[in-house]
């Protein structure tokens, strides 16, 4: 276990005329023309690409010499579930000039699978281990910071003092019977801290990953959002997802099998194709006894309970219909990388209703080497101004 605080060893800061992160307390908000003004950026991809990153999105948005600092406070997110009490530490990141919040949207950050913090700190893309652990959230914050908009992150509700020393002990009793949907309640109390912070232009964005997306479009939070961003979303019943995801990489270890050059290499690939055979199979099968009510109440399966489970697949199977009445709003990004999809899956994301659909070259978390590229997130920043509205007079 870690305790990390407001960012700890990960810059937050990016600036025109150096770098220098600034912690303490927050100033009244005052307007400057960014990105998420409508503004878009001058730098070419070629410069991105060169590793001018955030800095030369900058330089086309704010006055030459000015130096943007990223400034963060930690916040408490208190509601209650069910009439106990829930508490979730969150981290609120602000772009500031000369000491002030630049105004701007503020992006919801809804935390995706696992017990995580608000950091979204990941050791792998759920196949392959990052060669060190990555605060997946924190990157994002930034990358939202620097184009001018604030950002709220909060704990996982599963995230408790086991998983990370940072997280607080919470309630989970509805998560239990009901599944990841009755986390929409999360959602809306982040939602309604982000509204009083310094710097809301009255524009709110909700930003979701895998299983976060469809806690994200529960939510009444995303009925009021002027723009809802899913990464990697789940297209259809969870089952389904996960036990065509290891058929897939099946069918590509015979394929790699195939193509092997030594015996040693063939008969590897081929022991790693049938593990995942099995593996397919066994949760299909483990599946449909959850369905077929075969398991016992208090059972646990991955460490979910049956309830759980039931849960995230009816919200799963709903993906759709909670995205259809919401589609003018909805950016939808897909990594042709993510292990975590098959190919159908894939496929099916992009046929999903939402105004503004992107293919990136990354993984599972929209990761590259294990880090967050100025190219992929840029791309998302741009995507984002473009289906967000006009910011609130």
């Amino acid at each position: 276990m870690t305790s990390h605080h407001q960012f700890s060893h990960v810059a937050m800061v990016l600036a025109i005329a150096g770098s220098l992160c600034a912690m303490g307390g927050c100033p009244g908000a005052q307007r400057r023309t960014t990105r998420f003004d409508g503004a878009r950026r001058q730098a070419t991809e070629s410069s991105t690409q060169a590793g001018a990153g955030a800095a030369a999105a900058l330089q086309a948005t704010e006055p030459t010499g000015a130096t943007l600092l990223v400034r963060t406070e930690e916040r408490l997110i208190d509601f209650l579930a069910e009439a106990q009490a829930v508490k979730l530490r969150a981290t609120v990141a602000f772009p500031t000039v000369d000491g002030e919040v630049i105004a701007g949207p503020v992006v919801v950050m809804v935390p995706g699978a696992g017990d995580v913090s608000r950091r979204g700190l990941r050791q792998g893309d759920g196949v392959s281990t990052y060669p060190s652990p990555v605060a997946v959230t924190v990157a994002w914050q930034e990358a939202f910071a620097v184009s001018g908009a604030l950002s709220l992150a909060y704990d996982k509700r599963t995230c408790g003092p086991n998983d990370d020393d940072d997280c607080l002990k919470n309630p989970q009793g509805d998560l239990d019977r009901s599944g990841p949907a009755a986390m929409a309640r999360d959602v809306d109390a982040a939602c309604a801290l982000a509204r009083t912070l310094p710097g809301f232009d009255g524009r709110l964005v909700l930003m979701a990953h895998g299983q976060g997306t469809q806690v994200a479009l529960a939510s009444s939070c995303a009925r009021e959002a002027a723009a809802i961003v899913l990464l990697s979303p789940i297209p259809r019943t969870i089952d389904g997802v996960l036990v065509d995801a290891l058929i897939s990489r099946q069918i590509q270890k015979v394929v790699d099998a195939k193509q092997a050059t030594t015996p040693e290499h063939k008969g590897s690939l081929q022991d790693e194709a049938a593990a995942l055979r099995n593996l397919a199979a066994t949760r299909q099968e483990r599946f449909a006894s959850m369905r077929a009510g075969k398991f016992a109440a208090d059972a646990r399966v991955d460490g979910a309970t049956i309830g759980f489970w039931l849960g995230w697949m009816d919200v799963t199977g709903r993906t759709r219909a909670m995205m259809t009445p919401l589609k003018d709003k909805i950016l939808v990004v897909l990594a042709n990388g993510d292990l975590q999809l098959g190919d159908g899956d894939k496929a099916l994301v992009q046929e999903l209703p939402a105004s503004k659909i992107m293919v990136i070259d990354a993984d599972h978390h929209l990761l590259n080497e294990g880090a967050l590229s100025p190219t992929v997130s840029l791309r998302v920043v741009d995507a984002v101004v473009e289906v967000l509205l006009p910011p609130a007079t």
